[in-house]
């Protein structure tokens, strides 16, 4: 663990600024007045000072959230439907799911008849992901350094996990690396809109909260990534955040704000790349 963590109150506050930004040109005053006031009345009542977590590093972070991270994440209700579009289009063949977590992506594919190899740098996630989806073949390792052999698979998939990555350009080399040619390489990850404003993967633990620090990457990041590795991109999306995929920690709180500052924000980018021949 590193450190105590912002606090509520200032999140709070941050995020009550963000919807009064967000609806300052809007036609409707009032919605501006409720945000200066309710922001007006927080400050003179005194900020809550509670922890919004403690930030814990990616290895001990991930131990401590697989026992829960099969619940559904909020995120996932934007991110499935553009993946699975993509991922259906694929023959059936020897698919990578790099960071597989605790098997999310590796149990679709093996349903849908793909030959599955999950790669993940946490035994903790590894040992959930071998029970849940025991078809498919597991090992430990990084999205940098993968345990494949050259043009082993015909398609890699890397859902939500780059965004823990500092060096994109290592581990888009790994993904052309190991993908064969005329492959796919298919990415979902959190939007940097959201990294900037401070979003960052919570969850519980021993009865509190923590969280882990992501990297902010642009979307110009990734396709130069790919470009120096020698893919090409076929396609983009960017699902915006719904209601229910801004849970955060004050949207129980401060409901019309965390709406206003949140919903209709790009949350995630999903790519489509091609391997080059």
């Amino acid at each position: 663990m590193t450190g105590s963590g912002p606090t509520l109150g200032e999140l709070m506050v941050g995020v009550e600024g963000l919807a009064l930004l967000r609806s300052l040109y809007s036609d409707e005053p009032e919605a501006r007045a409720a945000r200066l006031a309710e922001t007006l009345a927080l400050l003179d009542g005194g900020v809550p000072t509670d922890s919004v977590g403690v930030e814990l590093g990616l290895t001990d972070g991930y131990a401590r959230w697989a026992p829960t991270y099969d619940r559904p994440l909020r995120l996932f209700g934007i991110e499935e439907p553009p993946l699975r579009r993509l991922l259906d289009a694929l023959p059936a063949g020897e698919v990578l799911d790099a960071a597989c977590g605790t098997g999310r992506w590796s149990a679709y594919l093996t349903g849908r008849g793909h030959a599955v190899t999950g790669v993940d740098q946490s035994p903790d996630m590894v040992d959930r992901a071998r029970t849940k989806v025991p078809d498919a073949r597991f090992l430990l390792g990084d999205l940098t350094r993968l345990p494949l052999p050259d043009a082993s698979v015909d398609a890699a998939v890397c859902a939500l996990a780059l965004v823990h990555v500092a060096d994109l350009d290592a581990a888009f080399a790994e993904f052309a690396r190991v993908v064969r040619p005329g492959g796919r390489v298919i990415i979902s990850d959190v939007h940097p809109f959201l990294v900037m404003l401070g979003w960052q993967p919570q969850f519980t633990v021993d009865g509190g909260r923590a969280y882990m620090r992501l990297h902010a990457h642009k979307p110009s990041d990734y396709v130069t990534a790919g470009l120096r590795a020698g893919l090409a991109v076929r396609s983009y999306e960017e699902p915006s955040l719904t209601a229910e995929a801004a849970a955060t920690p004050t949207a129980g709180l401060i409901p019309d704000a965390n709406r206003t500052a949140y919903v209709g924000l790009p949350g995630v980018l999903v790519w489509e790349f091609e391997r080059g021949a």
